[in-house]
């Protein structure tokens, strides 16, 4: 007897609350039943088509997934299955597409599973499950509850298999993985369609633990290595440890010594480096002093030459003033402190300045004692400031030459000293460990070579265990390959003009990086192009996108029916209208819709936007009764907030919708 796997069959979805979907003021919100057979939903970009087919997803799989790495893994095989929380960033998606953060938005999901009708209401905000109803009688909204409910109705044996089981065979998003060619992923939907569920789970957990084991095993043959490599080269260095030892005992005292001249040298120059600084400063000071001396001396002498001279010009008695500037002749510039002296006398005994005779004005009288005490004591003055900027500048010149020669000297030091640390550095890691450490180490490589062969010992028994019981699931498998290659066979072939058949081929399946076990997986042949007959399609680069596409979507409708049982189930197609031909379309809209037919098991919910081509009214045409689209259609432009380019074309993507409604019901 075959174990017996349920899909879920959802039967109705109400949205209410949320911002994208406000509905009309006479219904508002979205509510959409799904009736035996084909519901189309369709809008524009930006009008929530994604985030329906989303929400639908979530709704079942609620604030939970796999991993990250698990998904985006390229080997599904050895991934971990074990279902995660959404971290509450992952959890608010729905929020992050409304203003209010859909505050006060619930979602309710009526769904079959097992026999069992379903009704499950979350926040559109957090994913929180708020209530929970098993064929009409509340259950406490928990989910570790609805967890063992989903898993034990649908025949799975983890929540991790339901979530996998959700993305493989029930939603068919862009990010999906394609089964055909994915022998790995293969593996792990098998084994969760045809192994009853405590089979299923222990084939599961045994395959962790051989690739925990192997992982374990690889890390310490790593750690093995590198303590192989220590002692290996340790026991070399015992050759060699006692000239190694005395250079490095030759060279410490060096260090040493150098370091201590290295800390006295800085000090030194830190001394000197406040000196040089302080004797800057010193030395603005005087030179402003004497600027101001020099200024004093000259309003002196113009004054008293002013007193002499009242007759003068003032452009004379300035150039008179100016004869001797700062004890340097004023024509050639040279320092004549002499000259200046007796000047400054003739100027005081109301003399010539230039030929020194006395004055023949009458009305002249002897310059005041004062200004004449004035000029001798600002010219003393004068000469001792000009004297201290001289010494001042000497002992500036003395330590910046002194502050220079100890850090040049204080690099080369320095450089000595790394150079030398470098060396002892390199000696010491060649200096033996010390006999108690090698021994300890050596002690640590048996431990762990024996650990190593332990554990190797214990990865065979689990190797030959779980191959025992892959044999067991290959062969449970085996007995639904013609089953399965037969429904596959009926659905590929009414997509495709080309000869097409799954070949269940062995292999060897790689387990780990240590184990190989026999293995086995459907590999796809086909004919077409300039091929003769029909040959191997190695992966999905042999083929083109839109066959890609549909033998991936028929593999999935095979599996649907031979694992259901006929029982139905639902299949979620997001956006289909992709790479299809004129002639295509109708092959691929035929095949759709024998699944979802009107009447049959099968729910089926096509998400799309309205495009040209014959796809929607094809669709239309074969899977939707006129007397029931109001149940089977649902547009978008009707209950969606509109995008700025509806609100800008609305007339033409209704008339679009029309045009499509009426090729659909009157072919």
């Amino acid at each position: 007897m075959h174990n017996a796997i349920h899909f879920p069959i959802v039967q109705h979805l109400s949205v209410n609350g949320y911002g994208l979907y406000p509905g009309t003021p006479s219904k508002p919100g979205l509510e959409l039943d799904f009736s035996p057979g084909l519901t189309l939903v369709v809008g524009t970009n930006g009008l929530g088509k994604t985030t329906l087919a989303t929400l639908l997803f979530r709704m079942l799989s609620g604030p939970f997934d796999l991993s990250g790495s698990t998904l985006s893994s390229t080997e599904l095989g050895g991934a971990s299955l074990d279902a995660i929380q959404l971290s509450s960033r992952a959890r608010s998606m729905f929020a992050d597409r409304v203003s209010d953060r859909a505050a006060n938005a619930v979602a309710v999901l009526d769904v079959e599973l097992g026999g069992k009708m379903l009704q499950i209401s979350r926040s559109m905000k957090t994913l929180t499950l708020s209530r929970l109803t098993v064929d009409g009688a509340d259950v406490a909204p928990n989910e570790a509850d609805l967890h063992s409910i989903l898993v034990g109705l649908s025949g799975l044996s983890s929540y991790g298999d339901w979530l996998m089981f959700l993305r493989q065979l029930v939603f068919y998003f862009e990010d999906r993985r394609s089964l055909v060619w994915d022998a790995s992923a293969q593996h792990q939907v098998f084994r969760m369609l045809f192994l009853p569920p405590a089979e299923s789970k222990e084939l599961y957990e045994e395959e962790r633990r051989i690739l925990e084991m192997d992982s374990r095993i690889r890390n310490d043959r790593a750690a093995l290595t590198r303590l192989q490599d220590r002692v290996a080269k340790d026991d070399e260095k015992q050759s060699q440890g006692e000239e190694l030892s005395g250079r490095v005992q030759s060279l410490e005292p060096l260090q040493l010594r150098d370091e201590a001249k290295r800390t006295q040298l800085i000090k030194d120059i830190d001394e000197v480096d406040e000196q040089r600084r302080s004797l800057r400063r010193q030395l603005l000071e005087a030179e402003d002093h004497a600027s101001r001396l020099q200024e004093q001396l000259e309003d002196v002498r113009l004054r008293i030459i002013h007193d002499q001279f009242p007759g003068k010009a003032e452009t004379a008695k300035y150039l008179l003033s100016l004869l001797m500037l700062d004890g340097k002749c004023a024509v050639c510039s040279s320092e004549h402190p002499g000259l200046a002296e007796s000047l400054d006398e003739r100027i005081s005994h109301a003399q010539c300045v230039l030929c020194g005779s006395p004055s023949n004005d009458d009305h002249l009288e002897q310059i005041p004692a004062a200004d004449v005490e004035s000029l001798d004591s600002i010219r003393d003055a004068l000469e001792r400031s000009r004297i201290r900027v001289e010494q001042l500048q000497i002992e500036l010149t003395a330590a910046s030459g002194s502050y220079e020669v100890q850090s040049n000297h204080l690099i080369q030091l320095t450089d000595q000293i790394k150079g030398r640390e470098q060396l002892l550095s390199t000696l010491r890691q060649a200096l033996p460990e010390k006999e108690d450490k090698q021994l300890q180490a050596k002690s640590e490589l048996g431990a762990l070579q024996s650990k190593i062969d332990q554990d190797r010992i214990e990865l065979d028994v689990l190797t030959a265990a779980f191959i025992r019981r892959t044999q067991v699931f290959n062969e449970r498998v085996q007995a639904r390959v013609s089953e399965i290659k037969r429904a596959f066979g009926t659905y590929a072939q009414g997509f495709l003009y080309e000869t097409v058949a799954l070949k269940w081929t062995p292999r060897m399946r790689r387990l780990g990086q240590l184990q190989k076990i026999d293995s086995a997986s459907f590999e796809l042949d086909m004919g077409g192009t300039d091929f003769e007959a029909v040959h191997r399609r190695e992966g999905p680069g042999a083929v083109s996108e839109s066959q890609r596409e549909f033998i991936d979507l028929a593999f999935r409708m095979a599996l649907i029916e031979v694992a259901g049982q006929g029982a139905g189930g639902t299949l979620v197609i997001d956006a289909p209208e992709s790479s299809l031909d004129a002639v295509f379309v109708e092959r691929a809209a035929a095949v759709l819709c024998r699944f979802g037919r009107a009447g049959g098991p099968n729910r089926l919910m096509i998400a799309s936007n309205l495009v040209d081509g014959r796809l929607l009214p094809e669709l239309i045409r074969l899977g939707v009764p006129e007397a029931e689209q109001s149940q089977r259609l649902l547009n978008l432009l009707d209950v969606a907030v509109p995008t700025a380019a509806v609100r800008v074309e609305e007339g033409k993507y209704r008339a679009e919708w029309a045009d499509i409604l009426k090729q659909g019901f009157n072919g």
